[in-house]
Formats: C-alpha cells, sequence, structure tokens
C-alpha cells in the first residue's frame, strides 16, 4: 500500500461502519511498538526494512533510550480487503506497571485490542492486568502471539514441543478470561438476588447460593482465544511475518514462497546486491485483516468525547486525546466540558429554565464549563493533521482545552448528557518527592509547570504539604523519573532539587506479644531488668495522668473541670481493611450528619446510598464480635483522620451519646447542642491524634480510642454558679437603675458601679462551653487534653510501625535464581511463591518488598543477573513491621542473646529515625559510637 494523503483519511473517516478503534495491549517488551511498525510500514509511511528498529509510535526521546512506550500514542491507518476500504485507528500504549494508567486511558476510547503475547515469556503479571482493563471495559480483543521464531532458534523446539507450548498459552489465557466471565456472572446474580429480597438488612449468611445455575444459563463459547474462531494470529514481528489458521493449500503455498526468498537470500549474499522486500507486504497483509472487532459502536444521544490529556510536540501545547461516539465535531463549535462528577439533576435545580436556557449567560454549575472546539487535529503518531470536522465513531486530537479539563471529562453539546464514569487505574500512586527550584526566585515557573505535569499525566498527583513543600507523587520509579524530566525540560524549564523519596507509613498498636525476641514465652523467664523497663515507662508519661494496668488513660482538662478516661484498642485486620474500602461512604456519610447537624434541609438520601450504609455496618458487626467488641459499632462517634480513615473513636460515656449512624441523642434539645459543641471538641482531639501518631508523627491505622468516661459534673457546677453570680448582677443593674431615677447615698452606688463594670464584661461571653481563664477556652482545653489522652494510650500499648508494601513479580532463569533472591533478603523481601512455567527454564517469583526498600531495586537485580532478570512492583497493602521500635533487652536470656547495648540494627527503629530526622523531630542516638583514644599519624608516642 502507499502513504494516503488526508483526503483520503477524511473520506474514509465519513464512512462510520468501516472504522475500527483497536489498541495494542500487552506485557512489557513483548513487542507492541514492533508490531505497530510493521503495521505502520504496510501504509508506506516508514521503510518495512526500518520496522521493528524505528519504534516510529515512541516519539519522546526518553523512550527511545530506555526502550519502553511510557505515552499511549494514535495513528490512523488504510486499510483495503476485498472492496471494502477500512480506516483503522491505532493506539500503542505503555506495558510497564508505572504506566498502566495510560493504558486505562487507550482502552476507554477503543472498541477492540490486540493482546500481544511473547511466545516464550508467555502469560505475565501485566497480561493479566491488560486483559482485566479491556475486559472491565467490554472491548473486544484479539490474540496475537508474538516472537515465534525465538521457539525455534532460542529454546530449539521440535514442531511438536512448539505446538503443545502455544496449546499451553492459549489455555492459560482463555484461564484467565474464563475467571473474568464467572466472576461477572456470579456478581449479577448476587445483585439480582439481593434485589429480589424484600429486607436488604439481613446477613449475607443466611443466603445460600446454588453457584452452578447462573453459569449453565450463559453462553460464554465467543469469549475464548481460538485459533478457528479467526481471534488467534501467530506473528514474528520484527521479521514482518504473521499467519492465522490456513488450509493445505496455503501452506504449500508459503513453504514455495519461503523456498524463493531462501534462494534470493543466498543470491543477494553471494553477489551483495540490496536485499528487496519483495515478498514482505503480501505477508504482512494478513495481520491486519485477523484484527477487526465487529464489536456494535456505543450510542450517545448527544456528541461526547472523553479527552485525556495528552502532551503535544507543538510549541508544547496540550492535545486532548479524544473519541466522538455520537454525532460530528466541528471546529469553533461551542460545547459544554462535563466533568467525572457532573449531575443533570444539579443542572435543573439551578436554572430554572432547564435545558432550553440559552449557553451564553448560564449561571454556574458546578463540574460545567463553556468552551469553544478550536482545533481539531488527525492523530499521525508523531505529527498532527488539521482537520474542519470528525464525524462519530473516530478518534482525534483536540486543541484548547487545557483551561477546562483537569484529566478527562466529557464534551456535549447539551447539558442533559450524563457524563462517562471516571477511569479506572490499576496502578496506586505511592512514590513521595518534594520538589523545589535551585532558585528560590523561580517558585512561580515551579508551581505552573506542576500543574501542567498534572494536566498531562492521568496518573500524577500534586500535593502542598502543611509545612509547605510541593510533593508529587507517582507510581514508581520510573514514572517518576520521567515526570521529573518532563518538569525540568519541557513544563518548568527551570533547574529543579528533589529530596529523597518520602516513604509514607502508618503507625498502630498490636496485643501484648506471647513470645520474647529471643523466642521463650513471657512470663516464665527470670527478670533482671524489669525494675529498670518499668522506671523507663513511667518517666514516658507526665504527672497528674492515671494509668489503669489495663491501659487506661484518666486526664483532667487544665482548669480541673472536665475529666476524660480514654483507652486504646487494636482493631482486627477485617475492620481496618472494610474502613479503607469504604473510605469514599464514609465520607458521603460525614457530610449528611454535619449538614443535618447545621440543621439544613438536605435532600432524601438516595436508596443505594441508605443501602450501602447499611451493608457496611452489617459487615463491621460481622467481624467485631465477642465480649470485647459488645454494641460497639452502634457506639462509632467519629472516624479518622480527615473524618474518613481507618480509625474509629467509639463513645461509651453514659451522659452523651453520639453515634455517626445517628446523630447526638439522650438529652434536651438545648443541653444536646451544648454537648455537641463539647463533643464536637473531643472529635477535634480525636482527628488530631489519629493524624500523627507519637512514634514519627505519621498517621495511625487500625486503632479504636475508647471514650469510657467523660465527666462534666464541675463544669457544669461552675456554669450554675456563673449563672447565679450574672443573676446577681443583673439584681444590682437594676438596683443601680432606681437609684440613679431616686438619688440616695451617691457616693457609695458610683463606687460599687465602677467595681461591677469589668466583672460583667468577663462574664459576658455565652455562659456554656465558652468559658475562658488563663488556661484559654474551654473547647481548645477538650482539644488537646483529648489529644494528649489517645497519644498517652497509645504509648502504654505495644506500638508498631506499618510499612508500604510492594507485590513483586520477578521473571529470571534458573542460573541467576540464587541472586534474585539474595538481592530479596537484603532488601527485606518476602519470598510468596515460585513456579515454573512449563516448557521453559523460566522461573516466576512472586514476593513482597517494602516501599522504603525498593529503591535502585530494579538497577540492582537488573546488574546482579546481568539483565536476565527484571522486576514488576505494584502497591499491593500495608503490614506491621513486627520488631518493636522501642525494645530493650529486659530477661537474661536477652541479654546473653543481644548483649546489654542490644546495639544489633532494629529495622522499624532505623525507620523511624529515618523519618524523624525528616521532620526534624528529636531522635534518639549517640553521636560517637565507638570512642578511642586518637593518635597521631607522624609518631607513635
Amino acid at each position: 500500500m502507499v502513504l494516503n494523503s488526508l483526503d483520503k483519511m477524511i473520506q474514509l473517516q465519513k464512512n462510520t461502519a468501516n472504522i475500527r478503534n483497536i489498541c495494542v495491549l500487552a506485557h512489557v517488551d513483548h513487542g507492541k511498538t514492533t508490531l505497530a511498525d510493521c503495521l505502520i510500514s504496510s501504509n508506506g509511511i516508514i521503510s518495512s526494512r526500518l520496522a521493528g528498529k524505528l519504534r516510529y509510535m515512541d516519539s519522546r526521546e526518553d523512550e527511545q533510550i530506555r526502550g519502553i512506550t511510557m505515552k499511549s500514542s494514535a495513528i490512523s491507518l488504510h486499510y483495503a480487503k476485498d472492496s471494502e476500504e477500512y480506516l483503522i485507528n491505532l493506539i500503542d500504549s505503555p506495558g510497564h506497571v508505572d504506566f498502566s494508567s495510560e493504558v486505562s486511558t487507550a482502552v476507554r476510547i477503543c472498541d477492540g485490542c490486540i493482546i500481544v503475547v511473547d511466545a516464550v515469556e508467555g502469560v505475565c503479571p501485566q497480561t493479566q492486568a491488560v486483559l482485566r482493563q479491556a475486559w472491565l471495559e467490554n472491548i473486544r480483543p484479539v490474540l496475537v502471539i508474538n516472537k515465534i521464531d525465538r521457539l525455534i532458534v532460542e529454546l530449539k523446539f521440535t514442531p511438536q514441543e512448539a505446538y503443545s507450548h502455544l496449546k499451553n498459552i492459549l489455555e492459560q489465557i482463555n484461564a484467565l478470561t474464563g475467571t473474568l466471565f464467572t466472576s461477572k456472572v456470579l456478581e449479577e446474580r448476587a445483585e439480582r438476588d439481593t434485589e429480589s429480597q424484600v429486607n436488604p438488612n439481613s446477613e449475607q449468611g443466611e443466603q445460600v447460593y446454588d453457584w452452578s445455575t447462573g453459569l449453565e444459563d450463559t453462553d460464554d463459547s465467543h469469549l475464548y482465544f481460538s485459533p478457528e474462531q479467526g481471534n488467534v494470529v501467530f506473528t514474528s514481528a520484527i521479521d514482518g511475518w504473521g499467519f492465522g489458521p490456513l488450509t493445505q493449500e496455503e501452506i504449500a503455498q508459503r513453504r514455495e514462497r519461503a523456498r524463493q526468498r531462501h534462494a534470493e537470500k543466498l543470491a543477494a549474499a553471494q553477489g551483495q546486491a540490496p536485499l528487496e522486500p519483495t515478498q514482505d507486504a503480501s505477508a504482512l497483509e494478513t495481520s491486519p485483516q485477523r484484527e477487526e472487532p465487529r464489536g456494535d459502536e456505543q450510542q450517545v444521544e448527544s456528541m461526547a468525547t472523553n479527552p485525556v490529556p495528552q502532551e503535544g510536540s507543538n510549541q508544547e501545547s496540550f492535545i486532548a486525546f479524544a473519541r466522538v461516539f455520537s454525532g460530528v465535531a466541528r471546529r469553533g463549535e461551542k460545547i459544554f466540558v462535563l466533568g467525572p462528577k457532573y449531575s443533570p439533576i444539579e443542572f435543573l435545580q439551578r436554572v430554572p429554565l432547564g435545558f432550553s436556557a440559552p449557553p451564553d449567560d448560564l449561571p454556574p454549575v458546578p463540574h460545567m464549563a463553556c468552551c469553544t472546539l478550536e482545533n481539531l487535529y488527525l492523530l499521525m503518531g508523531r505529527e498532527l493533521e488539521d482537520l474542519e470536522e470528525v464525524p462519530p465513531g473516530n478518534v482525534l486530537g483536540i486543541g484548547g482545552l487545557q483551561d477546562f479539563v483537569l484529566k478527562s471529562a466529557t464534551l456535549c453539546s447539551l447539558p442533559s448528557c450524563p457524563p462517562f464514569i471516571p477511569l479506572n487505574f490499576e496502578a496506586t500512586p505511592i512514590v513521595r518527592v518534594a520538589v523545589e527550584p535551585k532558585h528560590p526566585s523561580e517558585m512561580p515557573q515551579l508551581v505552573k509547570g506542576m500543574k501542567l505535569l498534572n494536566q498531562a499525566d492521568p496518573c500524577v498527583q500534586i500535593l502542598i504539604q502543611e509545612t509547605g513543600e510541593h510533593v508529587l507523587v507517582t507510581a514508581g520509579e520510573v514514572h517518576l523519573q520521567r515526570c521529573l524530566d518532563d518538569l525540568k525540560e519541557r513544563f518548568a524549564k527551570i533547574h529543579i532539587s528533589v529530596s529523597e523519596p518520602i516513604i509514607p507509613f502508618r503507625e498502630t498498636i498490636t496485643k501484648p506479644p506471647k513470645v520474647d525476641m529471643v523466642n521463650e514465652e513471657i512470663g516464665k523467664q527470670q527478670k533482671v531488668a524489669v525494675i529498670h523497663q518499668t522506671k523507663e515507662d513511667q518517666s514516658k508519661i507526665p504527672e497528674g495522668i492515671q494509668v489503669d494496668s489495663d491501659g487506661l488513660i484518666t486526664m483532667t482538662t487544665p482548669n480541673r473541670l472536665a475529666t476524660l478516661s480514654v483507652r486504646a484498642v487494636p482493631l482486627p485486620e477485617e475492620v481496618t481493611q472494610i474502613l479503607e474500602e469504604n473510605s469514599d461512604l464514609i465520607r458521603s456519610m460525614e457530610l449528611l450528619t454535619s449538614s443535618l447537624n447545621e440543621g439544613k434541609n438536605t435532600q432524601m438520601i438516595h436508596q443505594k446510598t441508605q443501602e450501602k450504609i447499611w451493608e457496611f455496618k452489617g459487615k463491621l458487626e460481622q467481624h467485631l464480635t465477642g465480649r470485647k467488641w459488645r454494641n460497639t459499632v452502634d457506639q462509632i462517634w467519629s472516624f479518622g483522620p480527615r473524618k474518613c480513615g481507618p480509625n474509629i473513636l467509639v463513645n461509651k460515656s453514659e451522659d452523651f451519646q453520639n453515634s455517626v449512624w445517628l446523630g447526638p441523642t439522650g438529652r434536651s434539645s438545648k443541653e444536646a447542642s451544648r454537648y455537641r459543641d463539647l463533643g464536637n471538641s473531643i472529635v477535634s482531639g480525636f482527628q488530631l491524634a489519629t493524624l500523627s501518631g507519637p512514634m514519627c508523627e505519621e498517621p495511625l491505622m487500625g486503632v479504636c480510642f475508647v471514650l469510657e468516661k467523660w465527666d462534666l459534673s464541675k463544669f457544669e457546677e461552675q456554669g450554675a454558679s456563673d449563672k447565679q453570680n450574672q443573676e446577681q448582677i443583673d439584681l444590682l443593674g437594676e438596683r443601680q437603675e432606681e437609684d440613679k431615677i431616686h438619688p440616695s447615698g451617691g457616693e457609695n452606688q458610683e463606687v460599687q458601679g465602677v467595681c461591677l463594670e469589668p466583672f460583667e464584661k468577663r462574664t459576658s461571653p455565652k455562659g456554656d462551653s465558652s468559658i475562658t481563664d488563663c488556661y484559654g477556652p474551654f473547647s481548645g482545653q477538650l482539644i488537646a487534653t483529648m489529644k494528649e489522652a489517645c497519644r498517652y494510650s497509645l504509648q502504654v500499648k505495644p506500638q508498631r510501625l506499618m510499612a508500604a508494601m510492594y507485590t513483586c513479580d520477578i521473571m529470571a532463569t534458573s542460573d541467576v535464581l540464587g541472586r534474585v533472591y539474595a538481592v530479596l533478603s537484603k532488601r527485606e523481601g518476602r519470598v510468596l511463591q515460585e513456579e515454573m512455567k512449563e516448557g521453559t527454564d523460566m522461573f516466576i517469583i512472586k514476593a513482597v518488598l517494602p516501599v522504603a526498600e525498593s529503591f535502585g531495586f530494579a538497577d540492582e537485580i537488573r546488574k546482579r543477573t546481568s539483565g536476565l532478570a527484571s522486576p514488576q512492583l505494584v502497591f499491593s497493602h500495608w503490614e506491621v513491621i513486627p520488631s518493636d521500635p522501642f525494645w530493650v533487652p529486659t530477661t537474661e536470656e536477652e541479654y546473653l542473646h543481644f548483649g546489654e547495648k542490644a546495639d544489633s540494627e532494629n529495622q522499624a527503629r532505623k525507620y523511624m529515625n529515618a523519618v524523624r530526622k525528616r521532620k526534624g523531630l528529636y531522635v534518639e542516638e549517640k553521636i560517637v559510637e565507638h570512642a578511642e583514644k586518637q593518635r597521631t599519624l607522624s609518631k607513635n608516642k
């Protein structure tokens, strides 16, 4: 085929039935960009000799240097089969796990995808991830098994061995598809069952599923990959050939053609003549023909595109990456930009004329803006072609949306269109660094650059911390490096200083351990340092604070008017997990409660939200069972930190019951409002305590604070006496008024008036919660007391640090396995599973690794294994570090084992001290570790 003109492309765009939007998905280094090169060379855009070497779709310099794709890029190709002509919009996406957010954006605007699998490596972790993303977005996949030549050249397989190996790969992929299908059917069935039940609050344990029925009724034969269905292609993209299932005649023709080619090569080698790729084109044409998913295109009533900002190379202007689902996009057209949270119902409430209102003078509506489509582009890999209009079903670039779209949005000509759901990302951003300009005067450029970077990258997060630091949160090391390069060279164009990665930790408490550090059962050894240990523990807690044997802390406010008793209890792991998963639901509950407290007439809670809240409560009740947790769920007063975190405050006080489920109860309305004000102070104290723990000011996780007692009797007495004083003052004031009218003994009265004035002024503030004394407002004292009580209740329990963990998938050959394990154990990693891939000498190792130890891990593992092993790191969960950061030896056995100083490295203490140093907190360490006599180098005297 020859290079097509722009006019030809515009003509093809109009035939919607023959447009195919396809993305190429795979694990890193499985050959996506090389396959894309082959397909591009079939259009004559690049030479077929350069296909695979040029990597045309990798237009960034760092992509070419690293040899991996980092940004999704699109190109429009022309393909003719029989008399039909097709327009194929091909999108090449990254395979590295750090850039999986780019895959989400590519998948969203496509109808079909090519899943590329390396014939030798087979199904890898990222292959599973992209297959899941394609399934969630409901797009038709085609399987391309690439690098077939490696089976013969490298592994030296016989035809029978190669057949069974390819069959295994196909079975693995079909097994993954089957799992996705099964989970979907069972989910739908569970939903139907819950809808049919009359009582939505019944516990899940009562439901008995007949698992088989839902699956038997559903046909899933079309989902699986098999060469007979025409959705499997075998290729060697670097050599430019591929084939599907062939008849005997076709095989004979191929053999003959291969013989001819071989003879030509020999002749060319003897005569040193340049090799003409005569036969390649016809072989190449066979691969695209199987890449046409015939899925119906999604129809939306109004014209809606889904742009995801992508950095354009033309004078650093932003080009939104979009697709027209219905209608025609025209240059200069006025259009509404709808954010992911936009609601047409809210628009109707704010605009009295409804959707027929003129678009020019609309009142401000949240998550909606109005703009003009300035430029429309045809995306051609590295180049852009100007377009006047784009018909439905096409992928396009839109210029001039940088002021209206943050990460993604729906564009529509009418405000009545509901927006598309937001993208779901596989990777969670976890790696944080603080950035600042080398020259402080360049701060505005940095702020502007970070804003642009935030728009250009779907996964990156930009934060300004309480300390004033500008923090960049990315998905991993490679992603971080790319963001920093972009910031320096493209967006801010200044020199920047980057801090060491800020490692997030969490603080928690555990049950008292049953065995000590030398695995002896606690309580059975001879204690030699118990007195020393208890003295040290007592010195942590200041005087005036009572500590019970079971860890109940009783504290009084500085003015001695209120007494609080708080206990800290570790939450079960399952409960912490439930709280983390439902943080959005907790946030919406909090908004609802606050609006009810303010007395606003809120709309009726959405039925589904109400169901979700009851389901969430049911889950908590299911896991918080036993005598210790009786009625705890009903007494939950608040979640923290930031009112939606994985810690809870439970109110067991008799006087004032308040619950997140019901609101305040148990007093007359006036007293309830007064108690609510004081209660807010206590909740604020709890929020502050959970936001920064006592070990290294990191947020808490999995802790339940129980407010056992809240004694306000003295405060009430004080309030009553103040009221009495106030009445006396009012009485004296009345007498004074009378005496002014009927004067008698004026001098005495005047003196009394002068004395009364300052006293009146002092008691004039509200007589309730605003009692002010030398210690400040009473509400402030309550906040401080609650915060300190929470911190001390934590300190009397066994404290632990929680580290963020990566799951690490490593593929390595058997000869470098030992080195991989050495690197993992050196970095505190833990191997979970190791299995050998059938028919190869490759091992797949699954391990967990602390994020704190992961920096430079990929480079080190490549160096140690000479590039034969490469890890994929994905954030997984939080895990408690088992060692106690404050541990000192207390028993004879521990003294014998660890020595008196016990200065062997404690991992938790090392992490804790590192965080304390970074935050400028006091670190208890010796400046001189081993002081010895110094000698002069010249002479030993």
